[in-house]
């Protein structure tokens, strides 16, 4: 995980919309140190992850993460990137859960 972190701007923002946080009130990580942070957690977190369904565009990307847990429930996320100056400006997803 802590390979993708230099694909983010220094600040950039990543916003998730899942049940805990609905549109109102999504799930924010702001600058490259919290998305960082997040994804050292994650790569120490028991999960599988699978990326999918690729889409790839000068200015914005967007693929389907399929993350299998320990505990054999699945989360599947669609995410859009934005992209400026060839870095993750902004990532966007949204959540469903086993």
């Amino acid at each position: 995980m802590a390979a993708w972190l230099p694909f983010y701007a220094d600040d950039a923002e990543w916003v998730e919309y899942r049940q805990s946080d609905p549109p109102r009130s999504p799930h924010r990580l702001t600058g490259r140190a919290a998305i960082g942070e997040f994804l050292t957690a994650v790569a120490h977190a028991d999960v599988v992850l699978e990326l999918g369904a690729e889409v790839v565009g000068t200015a914005r990307a967007a693929f389907r993460v399929t993350i299998t847990r320990g505990d054999g429930r699945r989360i599947i996320e669609h995410v859009i990137l934005e992209l400026r100056d060839g870095r993750i400006a902004r990532q966007v997803e949204v959540e469903a859960w086993d």
